[in-house]
C-alpha cells in the first residue's frame, strides 16, 4: 500500500515538474464548454477534486464518485460566466443497490452577439449590421457507477454533445471513465478519469469541407485527496465530528495545452461549515479560487448550499452556486 502512495505522489511531482517546459498547443479543440467547471464545491477547491467527490456532482469530475450516494440525490448548479454567458447544470442519481445511476445536463447560453461582416464594401471601419444572433452548447448525459470492492468503484458517462452557433451546428457522443480507490490508510485515496472520448466533430458537409474536422478537448487526470485532520488514524490527529481538513491535488493533461497541476484544500467545521481554497497552475486566468459551504438537514431531506469565487484578472471573474439535496 505505501509503495503505490509512494508511486502516485511521484508520478503527480513528476507531471507538476514538467509543466514549464510543455508546448502551448491551445486553440486546437472545440467543445470549449465542456472544460469550464462545474460546482460550486469543486469549484473552489481550484478544481482539485476528483479522489474528494462522492456526491451527484461527481457526474462532471469523476463518475466513480457516485458510489457514494445513499439513496437519492439531486443537485442544480449555476455560474456567471465571462462575457455574460451562463452555464446551468443539473443531475440526479438512485442507489439501487449493485450500482448508481444517474442522469445530467449542462447548458452553455451564449446570449445575444451582434452580427457583423468581415469586410465591408463601403470602407466603413464599423461593421455590425444592427442584427443579433446566439448560440448555445449542450450536454446530456448517463452515468453508470459501481463499487466492487469496499476501497475501488469504477463509472462510465456517456453523453450526448450538440452545439449551435448561428446557422450552423453539430452533434455526436462522447465517454468519460473514472476510477476511485480508497487505500484506508491515513485518509487517502486515489483517483484517475479519462473524458470527452469522441470522434472528431464537423460543422460544414460540403464537398470543399470534407477535411474541416476538429477534436473535442480530452482531458487526463490523475488525483489524490489525504484527509489530514479529523480522526484517530489521520497524520495530525482531532475529532471528525468538530473539524476536519482535506488536502487535494490533481495533475491534468489535455489534448490543447500544457500539463498543469490542481492544489486545493478544505476545513469543515461540526459537518455544517466549509470553507475552501483552491489554486490552478500554468493557468493565464483563473488562478486563485475561494468558497465556502453550507449543509442542514429539513424535513429529513439533506440539503447543500456551495458558493465559488475565481479570481480573474483582464476578464470578469466569475462565480458559481450550487444545491444538493439527498433523500
Amino acid at each position: 500500500m505505501k509503495k503505490l502512495i509512494t508511486i502516485t505522489i511521484a508520478l503527480l511531482l513528476g507531471i507538476s515538474g514538467l509543466i514549464p517546459a510543455q508546448f502551448n498547443k491551445a486553440g486546437r479543440t472545440t467543445f470549449q464548454f465542456l472544460k469550464i467547471g462545474v460546482g460550486g464545491r469543486a469549484a473552489a477547491l481550484g478544481e482539485a477534486v476528483i479522489a474528494n467527490t462522492q456526491d451527484i456532482n461527481s457526474v462532471y469530475w469523476n463518475p466513480a464518485g457516485l458510489t457514494g450516494i445513499e439513496n437519492l440525490e439531486a443537485g442544480v448548479n449555476y455560474t456567471k460566466w465571462i462575457a455574460d454567458l451562463s452555464v446551468t447544470s443539473g443531475a440526479i442519481g438512485y442507489n439501487f443497490g449493485p450500482a448508481v445511476i444517474a442522469f445530467n445536463y449542462m447548458g452553455l447560453n451564449y446570449g445575444n452577439i451582434q452580427e457583423a461582416l468581415t469586410t465591408s464594401s463601403s470602407g466603413r471601419v464599423d461593421t455590425r449590421t444592427g442584427s443579433t444572433f446566439t448560440g448555445s452548447d449542450l450536454a446530456l448525459g448517463v452515468t453508470l457507477a459501481r463499487r466492487f470492492t469496499d476501497q475501488l468503484s469504477i463509472g462510465v458517462n456517456v453523453k450526448y454533445l450538440r452545439e449551435n452557433l448561428f446557422t450552423y451546428s453539430t452533434s455526436l457522443w462522447a465517454a468519460d471513465v473514472g476510477t476511485y480507490y480508497d487505500t484506508q490508510w491515513k485518509g487517502v485515496r486515489i483517483a484517475m478519469t479519462a473524458q470527452n472520448f469522441s470522434k472528431q466533430a464537423r460543422w460544414m458537409f460540403t464537398k470543399e469541407e470534407t477535411q474541416q474536422s476538429y477534436e473535442l478537448p480530452l482531458v487526463f487526470r490523475i488525483g489524490t485527496s489525504i484527509d489530514l485532520l479529523g480522526g484517530e488514524n489521520l497524520f495530525l490527529g482531532g475529532d471528525g465530528a468538530v473539524n476536519r481538513f482535506t488536502l487535494n491535488v490533481d495533475a491534468i493533461h489535455t489534448n490543447d495545452y500544457a500539463e498543469r497541476l490542481h492544489i486545493g484544500g478544505e476545513y469543515v467545521f461540526m459537518n455544517m461549515l466549509s470553507l475552501r481554497a483552491g489554486y490552478r497552475m500554468n493557468y493565464e486566468e483563473g488562478n486563485l479560487a475561494l468558497g465556502a459551504g453550507f449543509k442542514t438537514e429539513l424535513s429529513g431531506i439533506k440539503m447543500e448550499f456551495d458558493y465559488a469565487y475565481v479570481k480573474y484578472d483582464f476578464l470578469e471573474s466569475p462565480h458559481r452556486f450550487s444545491l444538493i439535496f439527498a433523500f
